[in-house]
């Protein structure tokens, strides 16, 4: 399922405060039989804690939102999954006398064009302003978890350093002191009035080796700090951790800062708060056009390959405590790692998010066309009858003082079936270009389609757009083998 938002702002924790605004519209993964990719994000202005910020400045006079649904090479026995081209254009009206540059942040959920079944990322994305190209940086959804990990880890430090008997304890348990975890624990229960998971979490945590602490430097830019900075923070600040995937990492390192510092928590859950969306996946029924949880049925043949229980609920996205029995780390590591599965809260983290950052400048007294291309996979829901499922963010439309209606436009090949969770008018068939994503040579040049056009009222969570699996698949079958292979991605190079 995908989400799609309109513009708004955020802000980075970890940045200094800036003369420009900022805007937008783990290992643990449960790789579902059919894949599990899909999702969209809406422009709204970026702050220093990844969340969406208020715009005041510029007015958004109208976005224009357009989604293809085309065939790709990516198929199996029962057809070719639909990829969906997505196209938010922007018109953006400067009314001040000064120049506008903000930075924009757009989230995207379950990823940019991912592979489905290989669940590698190959993003497809293009943000134009007017007639010029504007650089993009995609901050996946493991570089977010960095940046929670780093700011976590920096309150952490800040609140041990703070109490000097709490400190000296911690270094106790770290030099493997006889009694020492048990002096920690229990001092961490009455003077600091932790509860008894908690206690044991920091425990856990402060006798553990997890490398040299990684951040986001204060006196850098967005500009500066690209793919390399984010890079690093993927794989920084876990060490042992990385046992129990970066989602569960991240959530130990959230709950332990907020233990310190509530204010200064950031946590991935409130990342979808502020954006507007919702960690629990959700779909619209193809039947009803109600907005429910998202299922999937998961083959029991495979429970045990995708770590789960036979009789694991699809529609239920908790917590699903991975853990790597084959990690490369020592005995009392991985008994640290299960105490920390053990005690880290239920929470219902499960969709994947990406933010796609960039920066634009608006001359005063102008109006101009911003527009984000990207193709993404839509994901199955597979309650009956099935369908593949695409979500929009369009709550950072809200964020805006001043953004003009949303006008939605949903292309598909004649004869699908289709539903959204807002009213839609069915047209004319027209004819229109196949969808086709760059790592492709090969593309249908024209497609019959049946054009649905409507307009989305609320400018506050999700849009929901389903295709019936059933017809897509009737009408179109894989490609032959031939075809698919022209069609197939480049592999990538050693």
């Amino acid at each position: 399922m995908e989400r799609r938002a309109g513009p708004v702002v955020l802000s980075w924790l970890f940045l200094m405060a800036a003369s420009v605004g900022w805007t937008n519209g783990g290992p643990f993964v449960v790789k579902y039989p059919e894949g599990d990719p899909a999702a969209k994000g809406v422009l709204a202005r970026l702050g220093p804690d990844l969340k969406p910020m208020r715009e005041t400045r510029l007015r958004v006079v109208k976005e224009d939102l357009s989604v293809t649904f085309g065939r790709t090479a990516l198929h199996r026995s029962e057809g070719s999954l639909p990829l969906a081209a997505v196209s938010a254009a922007y018109t953006i009206e400067n009314p001040t006398a000064e120049t506008v540059e903000v930075d924009f942040g757009f989230p995207i959920l379950r990823g940019v064009y991912l592979d489905p079944f290989s669940m590698v990322p190959q993003p497809d994305v293009q943000v134009t302003l007017g007639d010029h190209d504007l650089s993009a940086t995609i901050i996946s959804n493991s570089a977010i978890y960095g940046i929670i990990r780093a700011s976590a880890r920096r309150a952490i430090d800040r609140g041990l350093a703070a109490d000097r008997r709490l400190s000296d304890l911690a270094e106790a348990v770290r030099e493997g002191r006889e009694g020492a975890r048990e002096a920690l624990q229990s001092y961490l229960a009455k003077a600091r009035d932790w509860n008894a998971r908690d206690a044991a979490l920091l425990v856990e945590y402060v006798g553990l080796e997890l490398g040299e602490a990684r951040g986001l430097a204060r006196d850098r830019s967005w500009v500066w700090m690209r793919d390399e900075t984010l890079g690093q923070l993927v794989e920084a600040n876990l060490g042992p951790l990385a046992a129990i995937g970066e989602q569960k990492a991240t959530q130990l390192f959230a709950q332990l800062a907020g233990c310190f510092e509530p204010e200064t928590a950031a946590t991935y859950e409130a990342l979808f708060a502020a954006w507007g969306g919702d960690v629990r996946e959700r779909s619209v029924d193809l039947l009803t056009g109600e907005v429910r949880p998202r299922e999937i049925d998961v083959d029991p043949g495979n429970a045990d390959e995708l770590g789960v229980p036979p009789a694991y609920d699809p529609t239920v996205y908790a917590r699903v405590d991975y853990f790597d029995e084959n990690a490369p780390i020592s005995d009392a590591e991985k008994a640290a790692c299960r105490t920390i599965l053990r005690n880290l809260p239920v929470v219902f983290t499960f969709a994947p998010m990406n933010l796609l950052y960039y920066r634009a400048t608006f001359p005063p007294g102008e109006t101009h066309l911003l527009t984000v291309r990207y193709g993404q996979y839509a994901c199955r829901d597979t309650r009956d009858p099935a369908s593949y499922q695409v979500a929009y963010v369009v709550h950072p439309a809200s964020l805006w003082d001043d953004f003009g209606p949303i006008n939605l436009e949903v292309a598909l090949p004649v004869g699908v079936g289709f539903r959204a969770s807002v009213a839609c008018q069915k047209g004319d068939p027209e004819d229109r270009p196949g969808v086709v994503a760059p790592h492709y040579a090969v593309a249908e040049e024209q497609v019959a389609c049946d054009i649905y056009r409507g307009r989305v009222g609320d400018k506050t969570g999700e849009l929901f757009l389903a295709v019936d699996e059933a017809s897509w698949r009737a009408h179109l079958p894989p490609p032959d083998e031939e075809t698919a292979q022209a069609m197939a991605p480049p592999q990538p190079q050693p």
